[in-house]
């Protein structure tokens, strides 16, 4: 793997229960890179993301995320799935969710200690969201609730970030502030989006991986996009 390369598959394949989902996929996201994953429902987009997290195992090929196993470099990693297992009857505050995603950062086991919940109100006061700090989680408005996951997703200071579908249940209006926030955080970290609205990212992403069993990588339209 390159110097440039944060996440390489090579030749990797995956199936469920025997029926192919992904064939013979290489595919190298570089540093700094803002990508979008496209493509037609069950195409693998989300297994290709959970390969890349290490959550799904390939049955061929290799995966290399900053030169290691992905289960190796995990906590290197943040993500944001499609659908959040939140509770909207559990009492749980924003907060509280942003600080979720210190739980294993830096040895810290179901114990948060002041430097975990500086980071949590930090990562809040970035966002723009501290506000709602002390709110319930289902009280928040969409865009806030999407902001706040984010929030889970970036509070253990990763250097990649992976998103699934984060607009899947926003307006457009939400939508666009959503990935002008991305576009700001790809400043300093590589992105990683699985979306379904081509139209919209192209414009925000610098390459787009589309994937429908195989994939082929396109610069995006973006003023940094390569090409």
């Amino acid at each position: 793997m390159t110097d440039s390369a944060v996440v390489q598959l090579k030749d990797v394949s995956f199936s469920y229960d025997g029926v192919p989902v992904l064939e013979d996929v290489s595919l190298k996201i570089k540093r700094g890179d803002f990508i979008s994953i496209v493509g037609p429902n069950a195409g693998g987009k989300t297994t290709l993301l959970k390969i890349m997290l290490g959550l799904l195992k390939p049955g061929k090929g290799t995966v290399r995320v900053l030169g290691r196993p992905p289960q190796k470099v995990r906590a290197r990693m943040g993500y944001m799935p499609q659908h959040a297992t939140l509770d909207p009857l559990f009492p749980v505050t924003a907060v509280e969710v942003v600080l979720m995603g210190r739980l294993g950062y830096q040895g810290a086991m179901g114990f948060y200690g002041k430097q975990d919940r500086e980071a949590a109100l930090g990562m809040l006061r970035k966002l723009e969201i501290l506000d709602v700090r002390d709110r319930p989680i289902y009280s928040l408005s969409g865009g806030q609730r999407q902001r706040v996951l984010i929030g889970r997703a970036l509070v253990s200071e990763p250097e990649i970030l992976l998103l699934d579908e984060p607009t899947s249940s926003v307006d457009a209006v939400v939508e666009t502030e959503l990935f002008d926030l991305l576009k700001q955080l790809n400043e300093h970290m590589t992105i990683v989006v699985v979306t379904h609205d081509l139209g919209f990212v192209s414009t925000y992403v610098k390459s787009v991986a589309c994937v429908n069993r195989r994939v082929g990588v396109h610069p995006g339209r973006h003023p940094g996009a390569e090409g």
